[in-house]
């Protein structure tokens, strides 16, 4: 039986990217002929040109008229899970969904050291923190980055979670612990099942100790399949070909897992 490499989590670092392109077309100034000065007088009451620079400047007055109808400041209430704190430093300069799932959240003015509080308020409400810049609460997700010496994007992800799927073998769902989104099953090509992998998926719990991995494990165990500890295995039928079913408990970090399901012809 051919064993799975290990394959640790996938983390979406998606970057917010704001493109502006500014055209700005000032009109050249052609020479003057040379005229006799007119008397002071008769200049008096016209309106004087405006100089380049002039345009410049109301052009970015202009520009940042347009940045503030467009910006959505305040704490995004309502748009984000309750379950999220309200960031009490700074203030909340503008937020938008960025799509995938993800919304994004800018701050402004804060520091490093008034995160820190937050990660405190964070753990306090039941938070798992990772990596100095990660929060995590069930399939609720929050990672932070600073994109200026006091500007702070914060980027909230929810997976969610879906019903427990039919799996071949007839995997059972954990007793404890929550899928996190859904399972990952490949498309798998001819090439491959020609190679003999006829079944590869993964996927990730969360709320669980390692203890309760394992006895996820044991539970498949109980219910007919071999083996024991990190893994265990089935004999299926896939397409009319005998193969090893094959449950693997990866990895276990900041209160989630990752488990392997994959089935190689005999």
């Amino acid at each position: 039986m051919k064993k799975t490499m290990k394959k640790t989590r996938k983390n979406y670092l998606i970057p917010l990217c704001t493109i502006l392109l500014i055209f700005a077309f000032i009109p050249g100034c052609g020479e003057k002929e040379q005229t006799t000065p007119k008397d002071s007088s008769s200049t008096t009451g016209q309106a004087q040109e405006t100089s380049p620079q002039d345009e410049l400047e109301k052009a970015g007055e202009d520009l940042e008229d347009v940045l503030s109808a467009l910006a959505t400041p305040g704490w995004p209430t309502g748009k984000i899970s309750d379950k999220v704190p309200e960031y009490p430093y700074g203030e909340v300069k503008n937020s938008g969904d960025y799509g995938d799932g993800e919304y994004v959240i800018l701050i402004s003015p804060t520091n490093k050291d008034e995160l820190k509080e937050y990660f405190n308020l964070l753990e306090g409400n039941g938070y798992t923190l990772s990596d100095g810049d990660r929060a995590r609460l069930g399939t609720l997700a929050l990672r932070f980055q600073f994109n200026s010496t006091d500007t702070l994007q914060m980027i909230v992800s929810d997976a969610g979670t879906s019903k427990w799927p039919s799996l071949p073998g007839d995997l059972l769902a954990p007793d404890k612990g929550t899928l996190d989104g859904d399972v990952d099953a490949v498309e798998l090509s001819d090439a491959e099942k020609a190679s003999g992998n006829y079944y590869s998926a993964g996927f990730t719990l969360v709320d669980l100790t390692e203890e309760d991995c394992l006895a996820y494990v044991q539970k498949q165990v109980d219910n007919g399949w071999e083996g024991g500890g990190d893994m265990a295995t089935k004999e299926i039928n896939i397409e009319g070909v005998t193969c090893d079913l094959m449950l693997q408990f990866v990895q276990f970090y900041d209160g989630q897992a990752d488990f392997r399901l994959e089935a190689w012809a005999k």
